[in-house]
Parts: C-alpha cells; sequence; structure tokens
C-alpha cells in the first residue's frame, strides 16, 4: 500500500488495497468500474473507456499527480481526480471520488484526498481571485451527498436533466436578415469558442475556455457530433450556436438511442431573436433523420436566462436532477 504523493492524506490501512495513479491502460478498468457504481446507484452519466482515455489526456489534468485509484484483486474499487480550469478572472478545480458498492468505507478518504490535491493546485492561482473547489453528484445519492455536505461543501446550484422524444417536433422558428446557419466545420472552431466565452459570461461558475481546453470538450472529443452541431453565423462569425454530442457506450448500457445537446448559446447583441431555439430543432431535426430516438441536455434551473422554460416550450421534461457543491479557497 502506498501514497502517491507523500504531502497528501495517507490512505487507510486497508489491506489488500493497492493505492496508485492511473494510467491509459486503465481506461476500461475505470469504465467497468463506474458501470458497478451504476448499477447500483444510477449516476447521471456512464462513460465507456474511450470517455476514459480522453479525460486521462486532457489539460488541466496530470494523471501522475492529479488522480487515484485503488486496485482489489486486480479491479479498481475506488477513484479520484482534480482537474484545474483557470482564467484571467480566477480558477476552479473539479474534483471528484467515488467507489465501488463494496467499498463505500473509503469515499470520505476520497474525498480529502481530493480536496487536499485541488488546494494544493489553486494555491499557484493568485489569491486576488476567485478560487473554488466543485463537486457534482446526482440529488437522488443522498448517502454520498451527506459525506459531501459533512466535508463543508455546499450546493447552491441544481440541474436539471430533461429529455424529450424525436417524434412531433416544433416548427423551426424563422431566422432574422443577415443570419446564415451552417453545420460544424473545424475552421469555425475558434470564432465558435470565442461566441461560447461570450455567451457563458454571464452565467454562473462559468470560465473562458481556451483554444486547448475547447477543442479537448469538442473537435477532438470521440463522442462530439459535427453533423448534428449547428452554428448561426453574422458576416461570417458564429453569434449562436448548438453542439451535440453521441456516447454509443452510455446508450448501449442504459438501453437508449439519445443525441446530446452538450452546449448551447447566443452571444448578447443577438439574444431574443430565436436564433438558440432555430438551432436546437435543426438539430433535432438532424438527429432524428439519422435515426435517434430523444434529444437530451442538461441546464441550470436557476439560470438567470430561463433556460428551462425554452426547453420546455421544446417539449423537453425533467426526468432526473444534480447538485453542484462548491467550497471557496
Amino acid at each position: 500500500m502506498i501514497s502517491p504523493m507523500s504531502h497528501l492524506p495517507a490512505p487507510p490501512d486497508d489491506p489488500g488495497i493497492f493505492w496508485r495513479p492511473p494510467t491509459i491502460d486503465d481506461a476500461p478498468g475505470l469504465a467497468d468500474h463506474t458501470r458497478l457504481i451504476h448499477l447500483a446507484e444510477g449516476l447521471e452519466f456512464l462513460p465507456g473507456a474511450e470517455f476514459f482515455r480522453w479525460l486521462l489526456t486532457q489539460p488541466g489534468i496530470d494523471p501522475r499527480h492529479d488522480m487515484l485509484v485503488a486496485v482489489a484483486d486486480g479491479s479498481i474499487v475506488a477513484d479520484a481526480g482534480t482537474w484545474l480550469h483557470r482564467a484571467d478572472t480566477g480558477a476552479r478545480c473539479i474534483i471528484w471520488g467515488e467507489t465501488s458498492p463494496n467499498h463505500r468505507h473509503l469515499r470520505a478518504y476520497l474525498l480529502e484526498w481530493s480536496e487536499a490535491r485541488g488546494r494544493r493546485r489553486l494555491d499557484d492561482e493568485p489569491h486576488d481571485r476567485s478560487r473554488v473547489l466543485r463537486i457534482a453528484v446526482e440529488e437522488h445519492r443522498q448517502a454520498y451527498r451527506k459525506t459531501i455536505e459533512a466535508a463543508g461543501f455546499e450546493s447552491p446550484r441544481r440541474f436539471a436533466d430533461m429529455a424529450r422524444p424525436l417524434t412531433d417536433l416544433p416548427p423551426t422558428p424563422g431566422l432574422p436578415g443577415g443570419i446564415e446557419v451552417v453545420t460544424w466545420s473545424d475552421e469555425l472552431e475558434e470564432s465558435t469558442r470565442l461566441a461560447s466565452n461570450s455567451s457563458f459570461k454571464d452565467h454562473w461558475g462559468s470560465l473562458p475556455m481556451t483554444p486547448e481546453e475547447f477543442s479537448g470538450f469538442y473537435r477532438q472529443s470521440p463522442t462530439f457530433r459535427p453533423d448534428l452541431s449547428f452554428l448561426a453565423l453574422d458576416r461570417g462569425t458564429v453569434v449562436s450556436f448548438c453542439l451535440c454530442e453521441v456516447d454509443d457506450k452510455d446508450n448501449q448500457e442504459r438501453q437508449t438511442n439519445d443525441a446530446y445537446i452538450q452546449r448551447v448559446g447566443t452571444i448578447r447583441s443577438h439574444r431574443g431573436q430565436q436564433l438558440a431555439t432555430h438551432l436546437i430543432v435543426r438539430a433535432m431535426e438532424a438527429a432524428s433523420a439519422g435515426g435517434f430516438d430523444r434529444s437530451a441536455l442538461q441546464v441550470d434551473e436557476m439560470s438567470h436566462t430561463s433556460a428551462t422554460l425554452m426547453y420546455e416550450r421544446l417539449g423537453f421534461e425533467t426526468y432526473a436532477r444534480s447538485l453542484t457543491y462548491i467550497k471557496e479557497v
């Protein structure tokens, strides 16, 4: 039994468990581990091995220092991690810690480890800017929520998981003059990133993405679907966007056939013209033509943009909720 970083909390003395940082080769094992948790507790997102290969190579994560797994009898039974996002306005560190059903006694330690690592990472950021730890959990996971709350995290934000069948789609709103709609192209990636940063500038907890981060989330992501993603252009510049993804592994495990609307936004100067609604309907039409059964998404229920009402008008219904807990550093 080892502690991968001597300045972080040492793991509990649990015979038969070996602690170490994960590697790319652990991606299938992390997927199997997550599936066992899902079967016991019902997770919002059920990623496959490809997702973990992607995660382990993202900017803001060095698995050798920022992630931890516990192995027993050759299988991963617990994992924790930290993912740092920084910007001129501040920094946030997303943390997590999950255990298999038979190792829930490790939850408190995993949270302690990930918080300690997250704090060390945030300590390197300017102290005159916002520095926040964040952890998300499904609303129905009461025992896990109690562990998080006992560690002093507060839950200021609630997110709704919504979906609707791809039948009886609403009409596509008309476009104002001068607006052109196109599907995603790599040539428009930077313009889309800038529009995304501008659109989410006034949203809770949002930080602007660097070109490397944005590319990692979308163009380079194994789940990103450019054929289902639509952009609205004004004189060649992206002013609104609807970016979609499909996780085949998640669909397979849940026996669903969903196209997921991952990110939607409109820059301030072009709001109030139903551009986002137009793009969402176009995305749903493309998903329906592609053989998908549902569109799904997650939305901040407390957003000042009243996005939940827009989705409800489009026929989406809430089927689950999750909470985002934070702790300022």
